[in-house]
């Protein structure tokens, strides 16, 4: 009777293993689906015409290695027409990040904290260069800081 004990706790307790492993590869799948609809949101925004002339001087979008060097040592602010860019890029990647942290708060609470968080600090970024207290080169250096930054925290 022992051994019949023995392998039915061995059995229960790999059934156990096995559906929080389960758990943790749904959270992951979930994870990665929003991340892509994100991915798929954000690629539409980089390619409205804003952002496309914002990728002339800042490092975004699929422009984001062109000129990368010039791009983070350009010390001119942000001129009027570009003010006027970020403002409408920004409002529809606020569309954007919004959904991509409401549907990380449904799958992966954590994740949408740091998501959130990195968002906010990439606000902050956008708001001193419309307040032209940060030149292009400046925005451009502390996004990739932060970028970096929150890689390694994910």
């Amino acid at each position: 009777m022992k051994p019949f004990i023995s392998l039915l706790a061995v059995v229960l307790l790999v059934g156990c293993a096995t559906s929080v492993e389960i758990k943790t590869v749904q959270i992951d799948q979930n994870t990665k689906a929003v991340e892509q609809a994100y991915a798929l949101c954000k690629g539409s925004v980089d390619s409205t015409l804003a952002a496309i002339r914002l990728s002339e001087s800042f490092v975004l979008g699929k422009n984001k290695s062109t000129n990368y060097l010039e791009k983070i040592a350009d010390e001119s602010y942000a001129t009027d027409e570009q003010l006027a860019d970020i403002h409408d890029y920004h409002a529809d990647l606020t569309i954007c990040r919004d959904k991509a942290v409401d549907g990380l708060q449904e799958v992966n609470a954590d994740y949408a904290v740091l998501a959130s968080e990195y968002f906010t600090e990439d606000d902050k970024i956008t708001a001193d260069v419309v307040e032209k207290k940060l030149t292009r080169g400046e925005a451009n250096r502390k996004v990739q800081e932060l970028e970096y930054y929150f890689s390694l925290k994910r």
